[in-house]
């Protein structure tokens, strides 16, 4: 997970618009919105969903009520804004149809967030579908466009991710969204593994042609943290540890 910059996230000029008229009758979602939210987040009625709550402001799909999908508009903005990758694993998302668009607070306990671009974010179909309708009974989750979450998180090199502090945000964010889940240990190793050995072909020529080693190493170092590559918090991380054991005081 990298830092994310949302500035180029907007929704349109006629979302507003588009919203109101997919909801049919914005007044009664936005009473019934505030009357669900004065509830207790951790309330069992809250906890039922806001479909449960008020099924009869929202349209009807086969029978059922539903939250209008709309936010499948602001994929494109947030597939460039996450670099074609999902925003908590890294993982590469390379076609549009398998682009999710993830609630980061939930509709069905924030409802009021529904339709509000600032809580989109893109997701593969792993983490958003493991994390769901989740938010936990204290904290919350680490946001990817806020500060830079991978330094609540520490990338192993097996793989897997451990946080930085025990308890709190980083770490409900690795087990609602199945962070550790077995696949993306396995590709994320095999990526560390990669990276590591190409870390070991400069430190053998930095021992015996110091420039040249600390060239290759530094220009590897910089790849592996482009925000474009795949897993880039997870190699950059495991790369910088591992030169650091093996020339310690020199900086990368």
């Amino acid at each position: 997970m990298i830092w994310l910059d949302r500035s180029g996230v907007r929704p349109p000029a006629d979302w507003v618009t588009k919203v109101a008229r997919a909801l049919r009758n914005q007044a009664a979602y936005d009473q019934a919105v505030k009357r669900f939210e004065k509830l207790r987040v951790n309330s069992p009625t809250r906890r039922k969903g806001f479909k449960a709550f008020s099924p009869e402001v929202l349209p009807k799909v086969g029978g059922r009520p539903e939250f209008p999908p709309l936010w499948g508009e602001a994929k494109e903005a947030l597939a460039e804004m996450s670099h074609d990758k999902c925003a908590y694993c890294e993982g590469e998302i390379n076609a549009a149809r398998c682009q999710q668009v993830e609630h980061f607070k939930p509709k069905s306990l924030f409802p009021s967030l529904a339709y509000d671009w600032d809580n989109y974010f893109l997701a593969c179909g792993g983490c958003n579908g493991a994390k769901g309708d989740k938010w936990p009974q204290a904290g919350g989750y680490l946001r990817p466009d806020e500060r830079d979450p991978a330094s609540e998180l520490q990338f192993n090199t097996d793989g897997t991710v451990d946080p930085v502090r025990a308890g709190g945000d980083a770490g409900q964010t690795i087990r609602d969204f199945e962070l550790n889940r077995r696949p993306l240990v396995r590709r994320r190793r095999k990526h560390v593994e990669i990276a590591l050995s190409r870390l070991k072909d400069a430190g053998g020529i930095y021992r015996s042609d110091q420039p040249t080693g600390l060239r290759l190493a530094r220009e590897e170092w910089k790849r592996l943290k482009d925000p474009e590559n795949t897993y880039s918090a997870a190699l950059s991380q495991c790369f910088s540890r591992e030169w650091a054991r093996l020339c310690p005081g020199v900086p990368l």
